[in-house]
């Protein structure tokens, strides 16, 4: 009974100080220990919800027989004593975390006096009960609180997980359809549904946190409190690729801990949009079709198409018999049965590589001609492939006098004509396909007077015409096929490229190749060492190739066992010491179990041999990741002797620490060479860098070591 009256008598200091609070708003400074009695809000907030609404049903749901009983009363008393009073703590908690930034005034003011004119109300119900006994007045009273109860929870909700959180899923705008690959603009369909889905819940108008609002293309360019969120000119790309590449655990990490987390495709998209000048009204077919941002795009929207696929896929034999060099037939996408076919080398095309496909003409949805020497009469070929969407006959040979053919492809969605000499009458013969969304015919002739005849005469049909780049292709890289990045003896470098007469130069020592004098590759050149393999493709016509590269490590001794002289990091044990002298060279991604890691400590490792071993130099694999706060170390030590107990000091490498602007997840690889010598014993002391704050913002953090193998030779 004392606890009850106690409680009972705190209702109205709680609401006095309450409506202090909402008066005096503007002139309160809410201090950092009393913050966290703030933060408490959301953990708070359920035992009202809950109390509120168990006191109504129990009011309103009861039978006559049951309120007639003697302890009816005293549980519907403790029921609105509880409601009442959690509701008051709860009210005040919020107050105080509304004082923070980050929440925008107009929503968050009304949760506040919401919030409060429900903790008041149950004040005055509790303290006059026993004159509130007309069932009318009951009911009423009841219902309102039951509608500010839900009220309050709903712009609750809003703040913090975004407008229409709860009704989302069922809303109209949530169920709209994907705009198709011919209307799709880059923003609006690609970058905007990642930035709703993950970012906009902590960054609306009600909630914005950082001070930055996501939900315009205004507020996006002008950022938070931290600054602008992209500088397409900067390595890093700028803030908001910084947050997103800090580890998950890291206090200014977005989303943080907790959200939904950004998948690496979305990643890739952020940075392809970003990086490609973050434009807002650009369509993603007039990408420049090398451009990754519209391969990624178009893999994107092409998903919902794939599903109405109704054809049976071609045998996977068949596909592998037609394909070649010159001839390259691929799925749209894994498990799809619809195909995509693409031709290369113009001197090898001949309409006999058409009539081919005819197994597979059914499956064929995109056929990519660009550039090859197509006749007229080979439209006749082309429109049996009932069910192709996509034809790109730019810069061929077709005059248009056929491209009536074109008709029979009831499915065609786009079609690429230039380069082309066809011209607007021939374009007519089209205008009839139902399906047929798009048309480019820049550098065709057809003036622009034309292309408005033809715009007017099929609105559904989009005629683009304008510039498109004319200049030489690119010739793509070379094939390393070495696999085993580990070599224990000499083996043979294996390059290879799938256009013939292309000439490959090389080099091992990871200078880039040129044409003049780097050397041609022959089947007979060894690899022996440690090395970094760079090839390029030269081929006359076309542009020299991007550079093919691969890292290769030197093991010339095993070593027996290995021994860590403290535990890594609980996330990234892998095998333990096992993991650094297995001969297995692991991918640069140190979350696949195959790296050991350890967070501002050194790394300390034994290796132990069953006989001594003549050694000269220690090969130490690790991985390099600023933005991720993986560095080198400060200086790595290499010491060996006949056993544990009696060792000298080899060698000392001091890594130069990274740029401020370097960024991106990279291999690195140290190399410690001394006067050869017998061990029987190595001993490795890597030291992190002690203090990242130059090139991380967050405050005391720490560096991490990553480290996979180590080699010895």
């Amino acid at each position: 009974m004392k606890l009850k009256k106690g409680i009972a008598v705190s209702l109205i200091p709680l609401n006095v100080l309450l409506l202090f609070f909402l008066c005096f708003s503007a002139k309160i400074v809410v201090p950092a220990w009393l913050q966290v009695t703030g933060r408490m809000h959301p953990l708070l907030l359920h035992f009202p919800i809950v109390i509120v609404l168990l006191y109504v049903g129990w009011v309103l749901l009861s039978p006559r027989a049951l309120k007639a009983s003697t302890w009816y009363a005293g549980i519907e008393e403790t029921l609105l004593l509880s409601a009442a009073f959690t509701t008051a703590i709860t009210a005040l908690s919020g107050f105080l975390l509304s004082k923070e930034e980050g929440y925008e005034d107009a929503i968050v003011d009304w949760h506040k006096w919401i919030g409060a004119t429900l903790s008041f109300l149950l004040f005055i119900l509790y303290s006059y009960r026993p004159k509130i006994t007309k069932p009318v007045l009951v009911n009423t009273t009841l219902l309102a609180i039951t509608v500010i109860v839900i009220w309050a929870a709903h712009l609750g909700g809003n703040i913090t997980h975004g407008q229409n959180f709860v009704l989302a899923p069922i809303t109209p705008e949530k169920q709209k359809p994907s705009a198709p690959l011919e209307e799709a603009i880059v923003y609006a369909d690609v970058i905007e549904p990642i930035l709703q889905n993950k970012c906009m819940s902590c960054h609306n108008n009600g909630k914005a946190k950082g001070e930055l609002i996501m939900e315009t293309k205004e507020a996006l360019l002008k950022g938070g409190k931290n600054g602008v969120l992209w500088d397409t000119a900067s390595a890093d790309l700028g803030l908001l690729m910084q947050r997103i590449h800090l580890p998950e655990e890291a206090k200014k990490h977005m989303p943080p801990v907790g959200k939904p987390q950004l998948t690496a495709f979305e990643i890739n998209l952020l940075k392809a949009w970003i990086s490609g000048g973050a434009q807002f009204e650009k369509k993603v077919l007039e990408l420049p079709e090398s451009d990754t941002l519209r391969s990624l795009a178009t893999t994107l929207l092409r998903s919902s198409e794939e599903d109405t696929y109704t054809f049976e896929p071609a045998a996977d034999k068949q596909i592998q018999q037609l394909g070649n060099n010159n001839r390259v037939i691929t799925p749209v996408s894994a498990g799809s049965p619809a195909l995509t076919v693409n031709f290369y080398n113009r001197a090898f095309y001949a309409a006999k590589e058409l009539e081919a496909l005819k197994p597979v003409e059914s499956q064929i949805v995109d056929l990519n001609l660009d550039k090859m020497p197509v006749k007229d009469p080979d439209l006749n070929i082309i429109a049996r492939f009932k069910n192709l969407r996509r034809l790109n006959l730019n810069f061929t040979d077709i005059t248009g006098s056929t491209l009536q053919e074109l008709s029979k492809l009831k499915e065609l969605k786009l079609l690429s004509l230039t380069g082309t000499t066809v011209n607007a009458a021939q374009l007519q013969a089209l205008q009839k396909n139902k399906n047929l969304k798009a048309v480019y015919c820049w550098n065709t002739g057809i003036t622009e007077q034309q292309m408005a005849v033809l715009q007017q005469a099929a609105p559904n049909i989009k005629y683009y015409a304008g510039f498109k780049d004319t200049t030489t292709l690119q010739i793509i890289p070379p094939v390393i096929e070495n696999e085993e990045l580990v070599i224990t003896q000499p083996v043979a470098l294996k390059l290879k490229h799938y256009i013939k007469g292309t000439e490959i130069r090389y080099t091992l020592d990871g200078k880039e190749p040129d044409s003049i004098s780097s050397p041609v590759y022959n089947k007979e050149i060894l690899l022996k060492e440690t090395g970094l393999v760079k090839a390029k493709a030269y081929k006359k016509g076309w542009v020299a190739s991007e550079v093919a590269q691969k890292q290769f490590y030197r093991s010339a001794w095993k070593v027996d066992s290995a021994i860590l002289a403290t535990d890594p990091d609980p996330k990234y044990r892998a095998r333990g010491a096992a993991t650094i002298i297995d001969r297995e060279k692991a991918e640069p991604n140190y979350g696949n179990g195959k790296w050991i890691g350890y967070h501002g400590k050194p790394i300390t490792a034994t290796l132990l041999f069953s006989k001594p071993a003549m050694v000269s130099s220690v090969t130490i694999s690790m991985v390099k990741s600023v933005n991720e706060h993986v560095f080198p170390p400060a200086s790595i030590q290499v010491w060996g002797g006949k056993d544990k107990d009696h060792l000298t000091l080899l060698n000392t490498l001091r890594p130069p620490a990274p740029a401020k602007d370097d960024r991106g997840k990279m291999p690195i690889t140290f190399d410690s060479r001394f006067a050869p010598a017998e061990l029987s014993c190595i001993k490795l002391v890597l030291t992190p860098i002690p203090n990242i704050k130059p090139w991380i913002a967050d405050k005391g953090a720490q560096s991490w070591l990553f480290i996979d193998e180590v080699f010895i030779n």
